[in-house]
């Protein structure tokens, strides 16, 4: 259960308009810096010393980096001066970008992403909706193969809180993430996609299939998701794995920029994209 002092930095984080993922990992990291700096660190230490304990802790840098934005988020909430700790934050955001470009030096594929939108465009080029669809969506939003397991809908009130949708509209396509591995630490995941191919590519793979739909309301992008690996590789460019195309699209954009878009579009942690994707076979 929440403090005052905690329910107050919420509701902070809240009138600044953040995103709901974005709030429940600064009020995960505020908890965090409770147990590293003591509960009233903010009365007790100055931002020197929180650096310093910050420094002194065995985290990753990733972790020492989400943490310091949320303590510079909290300080600003008390009013109390971070310059410290802004600085801490460039000095990690500096480390982490050596570290990337000395492990891109020893990365090398057999695709580059230029080839992997040139096989796109192949496919829209020789009316492979479904393919056109599998692919964008792992090349754009470097989802998970399970995130795939979606349903295409002519209006939003055909959705619901339990599946994955892409819903149609006027002029460009939502994509809505309600069932994927991490929904629970980053929410409902919602984009607006007005990729002209994209939104044709649905249209068309819509119309061809929704007479063979059991629900007239519903189309099924896959039948059945079973063996989900083989069945995604089937219509992704060059038959790759989906961790293929995050490791191509990280090993020629390392930057921590790049590095935080994915982590957002595919709901997955810096530290997790540092260890697992970035970049190691």
């Amino acid at each position: 259960m929440y403090s005052n002092i905690q329910m107050d930095f919420n509701q902070y984080l809240i009138n600044e308009n953040l995103a709901n993922s974005t709030i429940s990992n600064h009020m995960r990291n505020y908890e965090k810096l409770l147990n590293i700096l003591g509960d009233d660190f903010y009365f007790e230490l100055s931002d020197e010393d929180m650096v310093d304990s910050l420094r002194k802790q065995t985290l990753s840098l990733s972790q020492k980096l989400t943490i310091s934005s949320t303590l510079s988020k909290f300080l600003k909430f008390r009013q109390i001066p971070n310059d410290v700790v802004v600085e801490y934050i460039f000095e990690i955001n500096n480390e982490l970008k050596k570290e990337y470009k000395k492990r891109n030096k020893s990365s090398t594929y057999q695709y580059t992403k230029k080839d992997l939108i040139n096989e796109l465009n192949k496919f829209y080029t020789d009316n492979k909706p479904k393919h056109y669809i599998v692919s964008y969506l792992l090349i754009k939003f470097n989802v998970r193969n399970a995130d795939l397991n979606l349903q295409i809908v002519r209006h939003k009130k055909f959705t619901n809180k339990e599946n994955n949708f892409l819903v149609i509209r006027k002029n460009s396509i939502m994509f809505i993430r309600n069932k994927f591995k991490t929904k629970d630490s980053y929410g409902v995941k919602k984009n607006e996609i007005k990729n002209d191919k994209f939104y044709q590519s649905v249209i068309n793979f819509y119309n061809d299939n929704i007479g063979e739909s059991i629900d007239e309301n519903r189309l099924s992008l896959f039948n059945t998701f079973h063996n989900s690996t083989k069945l995604v590789k089937r219509y992704s460019v060059f038959n790759l794995k989906e961790s293929d195309i995050v490791k191509i699209v990280l090993g020629e954009d390392n930057t921590l920029h790049k590095a935080s878009v994915i982590s957002k579009n595919r709901g997955t942690s810096l530290d997790t994209l540092e260890n697992s994707y970035n970049i190691r076979k």
